[in-house]
């Protein structure tokens, strides 16, 4: 909470309480309206005409909430953050319907300058959030041409709104050091618990919440509990997760220990073991478990296993040991050089961690493609079938998967020498016009690429490893019309269509 307080009407006595105990419980207070604030809190009997009168504006800015003072009051007695739907100022139903149309909104708003503007003048021009959106939908669905688009920087503040919230907007680099690890560490733990029980909600709920707290800029404290879960649960809409993280992080940082944790016996010992087997997810390593095999000679001997999942039992050693970065940069030349020896003029490059510059890689993924947008096809098993016949590919596990125009291997290879071990290997054949959407999309990481899509979606927008689409509609989580790709020749147009700043691979390791 980031709250200003209007005097007016609440009296010297109910204006220390407030001054006191907002800081005691984690907000802070601003000692005038900001572009951060995010609470505006007014005597109980104010009214909207009188607030703007006082406040000598025409509308209060809407990126702050206008709240009554027994909100505030409340919270601090339940000693919890409270909904404030009962406790908004209400508006007059003539001022709310006067912004359900565009029609009157100056054009001239798309070229203001920033330099030297008002401040009251720049949230009624440039960050009205319904004129903002308006602003967008015009751009993601094609209304102007790409001629016409404004390039103000006002337009562009507009078109990048809110992205410092935004994973994919910041690099990876910016991390620094993480002061919460003793947390983090525990809550790791319990991620990987959760996503080997197919609970995959609270997997990703702590996941998010570790790169937030791996991000704080100083060890947590007691006091500080509260404010950092209601942050994680506004900036990253996970509903009623913040009191639960509070009440773990806050045992943490109290005893240094999670009673959570005590509860992940031998049997979550056995499905860690089990979902490390290449070709085994969550429900089939739940229903070994249920059949009450418990180590992996109990999978050799008693287990019915895919061929998928025998390979990945003869390869579990191998499979789980990293790779030093010189290991994979030799995978991606041997198969470089195989394409190269079908036509010079294929393209042949590693993505994933060894893109993002990692010094150990689990696997490697090559993709292949060829710039004039035709000869890539029907090289896909030539590359297979010589890489076989060199004994570089030793197993197959999906033999071929058709993905549009995409071709994908998955396999194992193991480089000539004695000593050398099995590692896996996926080679992706596209075509050039996919290259730059498959590119982002294998170099990764997941994290990044969940902010990306998510932020597409956020403007309308579509992004895969195919392309990037705009004016996507969508009727809540459904795609009622995919839309239409926008030219991505490089993965730097991908970023500039998405109002981002372009992230080198090494920027994305998140």
């Amino acid at each position: 909470v980031r709250a200003f307080i209007l005097p007016a009407g609440l009296g010297k006595a109910r204006m220390d309480i407030f001054k006191r105990q907002i800081p005691r419980f984690g907000g802070d207070l601003h000692g005038q309206i900001s572009s951060n604030t995010s609470h505006i809190v007014v005597d109980d009997n104010m009214e909207y005409d009188r607030l703007c009168r006082i406040l000598k504006v025409e509308k209060p800015p809407v990126h702050a909430s206008v709240v009554h003072a027994n909100w505030v009051s409340d919270c601090i007695e339940s000693r919890t953050l409270l909904g404030i739907d009962e406790y908004t100022i209400k508006v007059p139903a003539s001022m709310d319907d006067s912004w359900t149309s565009h029609s009157d909104w100056p054009a001239s708003c798309l070229s203001v300058p920033l330099i030297g503007l008002n401040f009251q003048k720049f949230y009624h021009i440039c960050d009205n959030q319904k004129f903002n959106a308006w602003l967008l939908r015009r751009h993601n669905q094609h209304e102007m041409g790409p001629s016409d688009w404004p390039t103000s920087p006002g337009y562009m503040i507009i078109l990048n709104n809110d992205r410092g919230k935004w994973v994919c907007a910041e690099p990876s680099t910016s991390k620094g050091v993480n002061y919460n690890k003793h947390i983090t560490d525990k809550f790791q733990l319990l991620a990987k618990a959760y996503k080997n029980t197919s609970d995959q909600w609270r997997a990703l709920s702590y996941t998010k919440a570790i790169a937030i707290l791996q991000r704080h800029p100083k060890p947590i404290t007691s006091w500080e509990v509260r404010h950092c879960c209601t942050f994680l649960e506004e900036a990253h809409s996970l509903p009623g997760v913040g009191q639960r993280l509070a009440d773990k992080i806050w045992e943490v940082v109290e005893s240094g220990h999670l009673r959570k944790l005590d509860h992940l016996g031998p049997e979550h010992e056995a499905l860690n073991l089990f979902n490390d087997v290449w070709g085994a997810g969550a429900k089939t390593a739940q229903q070994w478990l249920q059949q009450g095999l418990r180590t992996l000679d109990d999978l050799r001997t008693k287990a019915k296993l895919t061929r998928q999942q025998q390979i990945g039992l003869k390869h579990y050693d191998d499979f789980l040991d990293r790779m030093p970065r010189e290991e994979a940069a030799e995978i991606e030349r041997t198969v470089r050089e195989m394409a190269e020896s079908i036509n010079p003029d294929l393209m042949a490059m590693a993505c994933g961690s060894y893109r993002r510059g990692k010094l150990n890689c689990g696997d490697v993924d090559v993709l292949i493609t060829h710039p004039d947008g035709k000869s890539h096809k029907g090289i896909f098993q030539k590359v297979l079938n010589g890489l076989k016949e060199t004994g570089f590919l030793t197993d197959d596990l999906v033999t071929q998967e058709d993905n549009g125009e995409q071709k994908k291997y998955l396999g194992v290879c193991r480089l000539p020498g004695e000593g050398r071990k099995h590692r896996r290997l996926d080679i992706i054949v596209i075509p050039y016009s996919e290259f730059a959407c498959a590119l982002m999309y294998f170099t990764g990481s997941a994290h990044f690429n969940r902010s990306m899509r998510a932020l597409a979606i956020k403007k309308g927008m579509s992004l895969s490893e195919h392309s990037l689409n705009t004016g996507v509609i969508r009727k809540g989580k459904e795609k009622i019309f995919g839309g239409t790709p926008l030219p991505c020749q490089t993965e730097e147009d991908v970023f500039r269509h998405l109002g981002l700043d372009y992230r080198p691979p090494h920027e994305r390791d998140w």
